[in-house]
């Protein structure tokens, strides 16, 4: 017994700061909020929408020893065409690049989405979610990478919410404006 608690007590020291070192990152201006390791590196992108039209995205980043973790939000805006395709579209780009192990619809508080997990070629796991907040005309591609027979950057990728300039977390069904998901 004593052992037992001893191990207990060993993994939550050497994991505590760890777990502490993560925080809670909001950007009400792009509408999103998720943990990161660090204060994310922010860089301005062009992204290519399946018409070929490109339109301004931006990619924030950190990373955590081999981890990377990155929220990269693509204004759609000015491609409004692209919307009703664009998670399968940023799906498709992403399905060659490694053996898929889960591909589905998801849901993030009424939000509909997409979900893939991956094992890229060099044996890294890759967690992707793929979300279209369509009231604001933007897709939100969240991913994490770690190294294989490390734990999936879980902690990254279920922390990951959109919300309101107030810094709210958007929640369509509370809020009564959850559409039924796409057949």
């Amino acid at each position: 017994m004593r052992l037992a608690v001893l191990v207990a007590g060993l993994v939550l020291v050497t994991a505590g700061p760890a777990l502490a070192e993560w925080l809670e990152y909001k950007n009400p201006v792009e509408s999103f909020a998720v943990n990161f390791p660090a204060d994310p590196k922010v860089q301005d992108i062009t992204y290519t929408t399946a018409s070929g039209a490109r339109v301004p995205a931006k990619v924030f980043s950190a990373d955590e020893g081999a981890g990377h973790y990155s929220v990269t939000v693509v204004n759609l805006a000015s491609s409004p065409a692209d919307e009703a395709g664009a998670m399968a579209h940023a799906a498709a780009v992403r399905r060659p690049t490694g053996v898929v192990k889960f591909d589905a619809p998801s849901e993030l508080d009424g939000i509909h989405g997409h979900q893939l997990s991956m094992i890229m070629p060099d044996g890294r796991q890759m967690q992707v979610q793929l979300f279209l907040y369509v009231q604001e005309h933007r897709l939100y591609i969240a991913e994490g990478s770690v190294p294989a027979k490390v734990r999936p950057p879980a902690l990254f990728w279920t922390s990951l919410a959109m919300i309101h300039p107030d810094g709210k977390v958007v929640n369509l069904v509370r809020e009564g404006l959850a559409e039924r998901p796409p057949q």
